[in-house]
């Protein structure tokens, strides 16, 4: 399997015919995109840009196959040409993050028992 570096980031086109889509309607896009376990366990993928006006969501099939939920948020009818782009798909590595339970904040330079960039 190809290094996952060299794949990603990755722009979506609509590869099918046209779309219509009505208000609060919903179509799956396959971006032809297949990932193993191993590359699932490791890597969480979101969208890094969407290009069309609609609420798109990542959906991993039982295949493995990458797939985008377009939802149409709007009330006018919305046309997906075919090779219209839909977004940029990317990833980003998952970290543990082992966090340590704390009762009180530090002393710092916004007064005591203060955080944020207004003091307060």
């Amino acid at each position: 399997m190809n290094n996952i570096f060299n794949i990603f980031p990755k722009k979506i086109y609509n590869m099918n015919g046209l779309i219509f889509l009505s208000s609060l309607n919903r179509k799956s896009i396959s971006t032809g995109f297949f990932i193993s376990l191993n590359v699932f366990n490791k890597y969480f993928f979101f969208l890094k840009k969407v290009f069309i006006k609609t609420f798109c969501i990542i959906h991993i099939t039982k295949y493995m196959e990458i797939k985008i939920i377009i939802i149409n948020i709007s009330y006018k009818r919305i046309l997906i040409y075919p090779k219209d782009k839909i977004g940029t798909i990317n990833f980003v590595v998952k970290t543990n993050i082992n966090w340590k339970p704390s009762f009180i904040l530090n002393d710092s330079k916004r007064g005591t028992k203060c955080f944020g960039s207004t003091g307060i």
